[in-house]
């Protein structure tokens, strides 16, 4: 497999929701080896999400569908300007 990063997720915890939602598509998914590794467990860092180079299309149009409606509601709603 040809990995490639995929997006970053803020912490350890939001890259393995992303990687779950990738993967229920079909899609392997993995975090960037390194990334996800804490002293304490997991990690709090930002963590890069990796997935062969021909799904990176499709991998993000998954990631697409759950993330970007949020983020628009936030930047077109008024009270938040």
């Amino acid at each position: 497999m040809n990995w490639k990063v995929l997006t970053t997720a803020p912490d350890q915890l939001i890259a393995e929701s992303w990687c779950g939602l990738i993967r229920s598509a079909g899609i392997d998914c993995k975090l960037q080896p390194g990334d996800a590794v804490g002293f304490m467990g997991v990690s709090v860092f930002p963590v890069r999400i990796m997935v062969d180079a021909p799904n990176i299309e499709a991998a993000q149009s998954v990631l697409d569908t759950y993330i970007a409606p949020d983020d628009e509601e936030e930047q077109s709603d008024p009270e938040l300007a």
